[in-house]
């Protein structure tokens, strides 16, 4: 309002000066005719005075009623429903290469040095109080599932291997207690209680998951889930790879400690048969046998478990332990059915530290969906990392990957190898 008490101190000033100059001035000091003419001139520039402070008012009336609106208007509801997430990572990697004894023969292998990207982005839309739908686009897209880094270095070309890594819907009906029960279709985020010893953080499962969770929203919370995940489609349904999957578990907490434990069986199907075996076995010895090449069936039963304490508002530590066996282990390596995984770590302020073990003999799991970054599988050796949370949505972190192969003989093996990385992660 500051405009319009100009305005009227403008016009309070007039009408004072206009007052003093008549009584202040002799009756003989002007003719009449010259008076009226400076009374009318005063008259027209009061009223000119009131104009402006009409429009002022009325400028100032439309502005508050545009603040108004602004401050009540909504995005549209299909807006409001979205959440967006993602994030962006810069990763240097040195990688190099021991001369290796395998099958008879020194394997040489030279080192690399490379900078990578990636950048995942996702949405998630509450369509209805039971419905969650969500989809996330990511880098590095092939058909190789393990990994989603674009290689930079390409004179400048644009990063074309771009594809969508989740694509799925979440049902949990409102008529059930607690909202307990969830069914998942599509391509979901991970719903396995597991570990690197297994799964690629970047391998996506697909397929239909069904999950109750029990006393949801209490200290210990036990589940039972069971899947079927579509690893090859073949054409006709009988022709294709499917994975039933079976799993039981817990989430607890008493007092500062937490625990995550759980068992679960996974049949692979016919995964291992002459014309189902992927293009990367990542470490499944392969052999020749009804006339095409095949690889072990699979039949994985594994047991994990996670403890973590908070020490401290600042700080806490934890520890893991997975074990995991392949009970339909076939083939000339079929002894070769087990592996095995533990880590410890510590974290502090915006500081982190672990490290961890693996040792996952050949024939233990599919290598198709194991951990890239330490050798797949026929592979042990240890991971240290060390990290710094610079800002909310900012961490750094140093990897070193020490591996080597457990059995040079067996085909497919490759040289022992020592791997540093230094991420530079960014989310939005």
């Amino acid at each position: 309002m500051r405009g319009v008490g100009k305005v009227a101190g403008a016009i309070f000033m007039a009408a004072t000066m206009a007052i003093g100059f008549w009584s202040a001035a002799p009756a003989n000091a002007a003719t009449q005719a010259e008076l009226e003419a400076k009374i009318k001139m005063m008259e027209q520039a009061l009223n000119e005075m009131k104009g402006q402070l009409n429009q002022v008012q009325t400028t100032q009336v439309q502005q508050q009623q545009a603040v108004e609106m602004a401050a009540t208007s909504k995005l549209p509801s299909w807006v409001e429903r979205m959440t967006f997430y993602g994030d962006t990572r810069f990763r240097y990697e040195h990688t190099s290469y021991s001369d290796t004894e395998i099958e008879g023969k020194t394997k040489v292998k030279s080192g690399k040095d490379r900078f990578r990207v990636r950048l995942r982005f996702g949405v998630r839309s509450q369509i209805h109080d039971d419905v969650e739908l969500g989809f996330r686009m990511v880098t590095g897209a092939d058909a190789d599932g393990t990994s989603t880094n674009q290689t930079m270095g390409n004179y400048f070309g644009e990063y074309s291997n771009w594809g969508l890594d989740r694509a799925y819907i979440k049902w949990t009906p409102s008529f059930v207690p607690q909202k307990g029960l969830a069914f998942s279709f599509g391509k979901v985020p991970q719903p396995f209680m597991t570990s690197k010893v297994i799964w690629d953080g970047d391998v996506v499962p697909e397929g239909g998951f069904l999950q109750y969770t029990f006393c949801k929203g209490g200290a210990w919370q036990p589940y039972v889930m069971a899947a079927y995940m579509t690893v090859e489609q073949a054409g006709e349904f009988s022709d294709n790879v499917l994975a039933p999957a079976a799993q039981i578990g817990v989430h607890g907490k008493v007092g500062a400690f937490k625990l995550q434990a759980s068992t679960g069986y996974t049949s692979w199907g016919d995964l291992g048969d002459v014309g189902k075996v992927p293009d990367n076995t990542n470490g499944n010895p392969t052999w020749t046998e009804g006339g095409g090449e095949q690889i072990t069936n699979f039949g994985v039963w594994d047991i994990y478990a996670k403890g973590s304490f908070k020490f401290s508002e600042k700080g806490s530590v934890f520890a893991w332990g997975h074990y995991l066996t392949n009970q339909d282990s076939d083939g000339p390596y079929k002894d070769k059915d087990s592996g095995w995984g533990a880590g410890a770590g510590v974290k502090y302020q915006k500081f982190g530290f672990d490290v961890w073990y693996k040792y996952v003999e050949a024939n233990a799991t599919p290598g198709f969906i194991a951990d890239s970054d330490s050798g797949y599988v026929n592979r042990k050796g240890f991971v240290v990392s060390a990290s710094y949370q610079m800002w909310k949505y900012g961490k750094v972190q140093l990897s070193y990957y020490n591996t080597e192969p457990i059995d040079n003989e067996i085909n497919g093996a490759t040289n022992d190898s020592q791997t540093f990385f230094a991420d530079f992660v960014f989310k939005f």
